[in-house]
């Protein structure tokens, strides 16, 4: 473990027992830790978890949850060169290879990357998670073990890498579990756009890695890559909703308009088209109204939370408290000003008038 003084002091080794009551710890075998002198860790290494699994009723309660890319409800579909660009770099003989796959947002880089991670963990390689420490979802309580053992070799996944601060991807960079003797070693590093990689570059050549960069590009029009995933979605919600008769689901818009290049946008089309089916309604067209489609049924989650008609909402504890249309303006607020700290969040909603601003703050995070 070491310890960086945040202003570019020199790292000192040393070796700390944690012990948590009523808490939570966090700690890794096989690797370094590494943090700022206020005790926050720079970023979190955890084993790679696989797919998430979710209830059936719960993921249709919110429909949005069915496009997280974490939960894999859709199978991975399509994007066979880029998956077998992604195979040729990590089985290249080099020792440290880093490579830097870029798109927007929507594009399928996460749902590659997992593909990527669930077949190098079946083929033997130790498959790890980066999270950046500001802003990480923390691992389960417990420890990690990521160390290599007889793994084939390792492969290192950081999603979003492009918002990581430059000085915590140093330090991670830095960690002896990416530089053991023989051991094949494979960094992905995931982002939205290239802006941060030639920095990124500067600090791997102390390393003499292999670098690339991969572009993802948007779905082809005219080749039924897009046809295909949508097939594949729809009938993936379909079953998730129970409806038999929605296999034979039609697009509710044709399927080249360009901005359906995006994964997510085929992905959306196919669970309105099942949610509307589901809901006895006619689904809208154009991308736009797809997008309005499912604001309108996020929107009506918030009704039902108020209204307690949600498992766990009435009465008590669980008592949901903001309005639907505070709720509105709470998302739309945040929507302006993106992630900061919740001091300047309850600022925010102080500001506008909302009531209660701590109280729409943590309501806001579980919607």
């Amino acid at each position: 473990m070491a310890d960086q003084d945040g202003a570019g002091g020199s790292a000192a080794s040393y070796t700390l027992n944690v012990t948590a009551v009523n808490g939570f710890a966090y700690g890794v075998i096989g690797a370094d830790i590494h943090v700022f002198e206020n005790g926050l860790p720079l970023y979190l290494l955890a084993n790679w978890p696989g797919d998430l699994t979710a209830d059936r009723r719960w993921l249709r309660e919110l429909p949005s949850r069915m496009l997280n890319a974490s939960r894999a409800v859709v199978p991975f579909t399509g994007r066979d060169s880029e998956l077998a660009r992604l195979r040729e770099w990590r089985d290249d003989d080099r020792t440290l290879a880093v490579l830097w796959l870029h798109g927007p947002g929507g594009q399928g880089k996460t749902r590659l990357a997992a593909r990527l991670a669930d077949e190098s963990a079946a083929a033997g390689w130790r498959v790890v998670a980066a999270f950046h420490g500001p802003d990480a979802d923390r691992p389960e309580p417990g420890s990690q073990d990521v160390r290599l053992a007889d793994a084939g070799g390792l492969l290192l996944i950081i999603d979003y890498a492009d918002r990581w601060l430059l000085q915590n991807l140093t330090w991670l960079l830095k960690n002896s579990l990416l530089h053991q003797q023989g051991v094949p070693t494979r960094i992905l590093m995931l982002a939205r756009t290239q802006d941060g990689w030639p920095a990124v570059c500067g600090m791997l050549d102390r390393y003499q890695a292999g670098t690339s960069v991969l572009f993802l590009p948007s779905l082809a029009d005219g080749s039924g890559e897009r046809e295909t995933m949508f097939r594949v979605a729809r009938d993936s919600f379909a079953a998730i909703y129970g409806l038999a008769d929605a296999f034979g689901l039609e697009p509710p818009v044709s399927l080249d308009d360009p901005e359906f290049g995006l994964t997510l946008a085929v992905h959306m089309a196919a669970l309105v088209g099942v949610d509307a089916r589901a809901n006895g309604t006619r689904p809208p067209a154009g991308v736009a109204a797809l997008t309005a489609y499912l604001l309108n049924r996020e929107m009506l989650h918030w009704s039902r939370l108020y209204a307690g008609d949600v498992a766990g909402t009435s009465g008590g504890a669980g008592q949901f408290r903001t309005p639907p249309h505070v709720m509105n303006r709470a998302v739309f607020a945040a929507s302006l000003i993106g992630a900061v700290p919740g001091t300047v969040g309850a600022e925010v909603l102080t500001s506008l008038g909302l009531p209660s601003p701590h109280t729409v703050l943590d309501e806001h995070a579980r919607c």
